[in-house]
């Protein structure tokens, strides 16, 4: 880029105490520079909401239906608050970055692997969320397409093939999509109001449901006759780390959302009741429901397995078509809140402080993010259970040895101290050796392939069990070894 298409910025920084300056804009973006003060108005409630809607997802309800079939349920629900109590600490420390700093995570990353080496992060955790966005906007177009069915069945004999998928199920995905489209094409503010309605109404829905189902199965036995089949310490071990692997992504970038926080309290206590206390309480649900219609259904044993999914709970209720229509209404509700929030939002953010003069304002960015997320065609692979489950122990360890370095510069080496006018300066504090920290790299890189050798290697295979964990504390340690050699010491 030559020196005449460069403009410059004035960058006022006096609300974190920082003064005024100006800053070239071939990183920055509005989108992507601090908040002002007056912007930062959410609250704990606001917290609660985001993560009530994105708890109540189907691939979380089949988790726990699995983990309930596998391991009973009073296991699967300790399984279930082991691995999200952990996850709440690591979103908590990340966390603070946007509040503190009014900062989303690809401006936040930046203090770590240096201006341009931050785009390596970022493009690993657009990759990530974008897949994810694949799979949730695959998932609701499956609920919208079996609700249209169950109440119009000549819906389904609309067969002809186009994209590979029949023709009234393709039509049903990319509603669905334009549904997505549609809840974040305006910004943060009116995905924040969507997740207040959103999220406690579909606990609330599926709750009455599950209380609904007991009742006619004569109360919580039913729940508790469900006996796991294989209960041992080292199943539980990996269960817990699958499990704190399935958020990995968002452990990353809640900065996106945090850096919305009136207070470090407001996040923390809103994130500690959305993520733990009512992530236990839907997995409950989750688990009642399906336990509960098994016994009402008298599903044979093998069975049984296929009713952890809501989708096939649905048609069971099928003889009362106004529980029928709600359920499936707060299903497509319920699948909307989780992709927006937990999927779409960061790759929005990611594309652009990537591409901060091309995608310069949030709705070009937001339809460009939910388009590549269509080049993953979902309907090709959404059915392989296995490769979906090697994804996302893949992606946790990997974005578990980001989060590792995040934490260790953040709060170790920089002690929560960040220059906000060097996150978008070449030759600036953060510009390391042409926009990379070498360092920061070496320890991503070793801390994910560390289990990626567990992956490949069957005999190692205890490595990419617990991948997300093991990237953790590996990228903290050789970080914080690697930046401790340097001759002279970097501040914050």
């Amino acid at each position: 880029m030559s020196e005449q298409e460069i403009n410059h910025v004035n960058l006022d920084l006096t609300e974190y105490n920082q003064g005024t300056t100006v800053v070239p804009d071939s990183y920055y973006n509005p989108n992507i520079a601090p908040l002002p003060k007056n912007a930062k108005t959410w609250t704990w409630i606001n917290y609660a909401t985001i993560w009530a809607g994105m708890i109540h997802n189907v691939p979380a309800f089949m988790l726990a239906g699995l983990l309930t079939f596998e391991f009973g349920p009073l296991i699967a629900l300790m399984i279930i608050a082991i691995a999200y109590f952990t996850l709440l600490i690591a979103l908590y420390l990340n966390g603070h970055i946007g509040t503190k700093w009014g900062i989303p995570f690809p401006s936040s990353i930046r203090p770590m692997f240096g201006i341009r080496g931050a785009r390596v992060p970022v493009i690993m955790r657009a990759i990530s969320a974008l897949f994810w966005f694949s799979v949730e906007t695959y998932a609701g177009g499956l609920i919208l397409d079996a609700l249209i069915s169950i109440f119009y069945p000549s819906w389904s004999t609309i067969s002809a093939d186009l994209l590979g998928m029949p023709l009234h199920l393709t039509i049903s995905f990319f509603l669905f999509w334009f549904l997505n489209v549609l809840v974040l094409f305006k910004g943060m503010d009116d995905i924040k109001k969507f997740e207040l309605i959103a999220g406690p109404l579909v606990i609330i829905i599926l709750g009455g449901l599950m209380i609904h189902a007991i009742t006619l199965a004569n109360g919580l036995s039913s729940l508790f006759q469900i006996r796991g089949n294989n209960v041992s310490l080292p199943n539980i071990a990996l269960a817990i780390s699958t499990m704190a692997g399935f958020w990995a992504t968002l452990v990353l970038n809640i900065p996106d959302f945090t850096r919305f926080s009136r207070s470090q309290k407001d996040q923390l206590i809103g994130q500690t009741i959305g993520l733990p206390i009512l992530t236990l309480l839907f997995s409950f649900i989750a688990v009642g429901l399906a336990s509960a219609v098994i016994y009402i259904y008298n599903i044979p044993s093998n069975d049984t397995i296929n009713y952890v999914n809501p989708v096939n709970i649905m048609y069971l209720f099928t003889d009362n078509p106004y529980i029928t229509l709600i359920l499936g209404i707060s299903l497509v509700i319920a699948t909307i809140s989780v992709n927006v929030a937990a999927n779409i939002v960061s790759p929005v953010y990611d594309l652009i402080s990537l591409f901060p003069k091309k995608l310069n304002t949030w709705s070009k960015s937001a339809i460009v993010s939910a388009i590549l997320g269509l080049l993953y065609a979902p309907w090709l692979w959404y059915n392989n259970a296995s490769s979906i489950e090697n994804v996302i122990n893949l992606i946790g360890a990997g974005l578990g040895s980001v989060a590792g370095v995040m934490i260790a510069h953040y709060w170790i080496l920089g002690k929560t101290e960040i220059k906000l006018a060097d996150l978008f300066k070449p030759n600036g504090r953060y510009w390391y050796v042409s926009g990379y920290n070498v360092n920061a790299l070496v320890a991503m890189i070793i801390g994910f392939s560390v289990p990626v050798i567990g992956f490949l290697i069957p005999k190692l295979s205890l490595l990419y069990d617990y991948g997300w964990y093991l990237g953790l504390f590996l990228s903290i340690a050789i970080y914080l070894g690697l930046e401790r050699k340097r001759e002279v010491k970097m501040e914050p």
